[in-house]
């Protein structure tokens, strides 16, 4: 971070107080925690849009919002509609609402919420600082404003059949803070499918964490609705053991501020991560993508690709590393981020890197940017389709290519449903 300038400069912790004000039936490690975390907090430096992290952010309005004690107090505390709360027989479906995670009916054993669980104990171990410098702004303002944790760890040898549907319902003027860990057990399968509904004047801040086991497979979908005038800042870290594979793949339409930070360590041998990537933003909207991809063990492989449909005024960041240690052999690494701008007031900034120290590995990167082909759309055109429909049909080419690459055709149907809103905002 550039600017040298300290949280502290500009507040006093004393606004953020509301958010230590725990119930005195928490332990007493976890309002520490929250503490240590507020402390640390305090000593960080304030993000530059210079940083390629929180480049066209809005982060003058992002640290208002945060600091703004009325807002925190005027939560929105309307309880779910039994049409707001979704039921899917072939599903596990687990909402968000009001800062807490709740569900309709009994939990299985391997999902387990902070807030409903007795035994807070078990929770202990996933409250630890982060050591990394690159993201430990973003952990220290999920913990200080922590609202709730989603735990789910499968038993060993444990295939999960039954996909995870959690989602997040809408917010007004909240702050809010939802965590959600993965751990996947030796040779478990698991399916989760998160949805972000739209919120509106809020801030969120959500943290993710993944451990796979040896010999495990975690296949991950996150579909985020455009945010109105609502800051959006999600941290994803994801350990890969020796035969373990990793499918994640999002959909991001964009707010206020909308800044995915994405850390995958390769740490098996043969272990794999898949990382597929939509963002569409529009209005005068911002959706920034950070990944960083370390391969730290012998024949990994990574594979990524993030596409961009951006229009009106809005602005689009992709920011993506892939590092291969010297003594790493045998790896395979693919980073492609290609853009669409369909207008010509949308702005983007693309930085894909290659950090390799030796030869035996198999890397390559590319990054592409332009409007719709006008040729194509000349010759669509002179098929008697009109003009709109035809950049909606380039439109849709270009995302439903990712989108078909999709194995399970349960989220496929889903996303390409969802499809219609871009078209009709095209």
């Amino acid at each position: 971070m550039v600017n040298s300038r300290k949280i502290k400069s500009l507040f006093d912790d004393s606004q953020l107080d509301v958010n230590l004000s725990l119930s005195s039936e928490l332990p007493d490690w976890f309002q520490d925690f929250k503490q240590d975390s507020l402390d640390r907090f305090m000593q960080h430096n304030i993000p530059s849009v210079t940083d390629s992290e929180w480049e066209y952010t809005k982060i003058d309005s992002l640290l208002e919002l945060l600091f703004n004690r009325e807002t925190l107090e005027n939560s929105n505390s309307k309880e779910l509609s039994d049409n707001d709360i979704e039921s899917d027989k072939d599903a596990i479906c687990i909402h968000f609402h009001n800062g807490q995670y709740s569900t309709s009916s009994d939990l299985p054993d391997h999902i387990k919420i902070f807030s409903k669980s007795d035994d807070k104990e078990i929770f202990r171990k996933l409250f630890k600082s982060d050591t990394d410098q690159q993201t430990s702004f973003l952990s220290d303002m999920n913990s200080i404003i922590f609202s709730d944790t989603l735990f789910i760890r499968t038993l060993q040898n444990q295939k999960v059949d039954t996909e995870i549907h959690i989602i997040n319902h809408s917010h007004h003027d909240a702050i809010i803070a939802p965590r959600l860990h993965i751990h996947v057990a030796e040779n478990s399968a698991l399916k989760v499918f998160e949805h972000v509904k739209s919120s509106t004047k809020s801030l969120i801040s959500h943290l993710m964490t993944i451990f796979c086991e040896t010999g495990s497979n975690l296949e991950f979908y996150k579909l985020i609705e455009q945010q109105k005038d609502t800051h959006i800042l999600s941290k994803h870290t994801a350990q890969i053991a020796e035969n373990s594979k990793v499918n994640f793949f999002s959909w991001d339409y964009g707010g206020k501020t909308s800044a995915t930070n994405t850390l995958a360590e390769l740490d098996g041998k043969e272990s794999e991560f898949n990382y597929s990537a939509l963002f569409t933003p529009s209005d005068d909207d911002h959706s920034g993508n950070k990944l960083r991809v370390e391969h730290k063990a012998n024949k990994t492989k990574s594979r990524i690709k993030v596409r961009g449909v951006l229009n009106d005024h809005s602005k689009g960041v992709f920011f993506g590393k892939i590092k291969v240690k010297e003594n790493v052999l045998g790896t395979s690494a693919l980073m492609e981020n290609k853009n669409l701008l369909i207008s010509d007031d949308a702005t983007i900034s693309t930085t894909p890197i290659l950090e390799i120290y030796n030869d035996d590995t198999e890397c390559s990167h590319s990054a592409t940017s332009g409007s719709i082909d006008e040729e194509k759309l000349f010759y669509i055109q002179s098929r008697g389709i009109s003009e709109l429909d035809a950049k909606q049909y380039l439109i849709g080419s270009f995302i439903k290519e990712l989108i078909n690459e999709i194995t399970n055709i349960k989220i496929k149907t889903l996303l390409q449903n969802n499809f219609k809103y871009i078209e009709n905002q095209s």
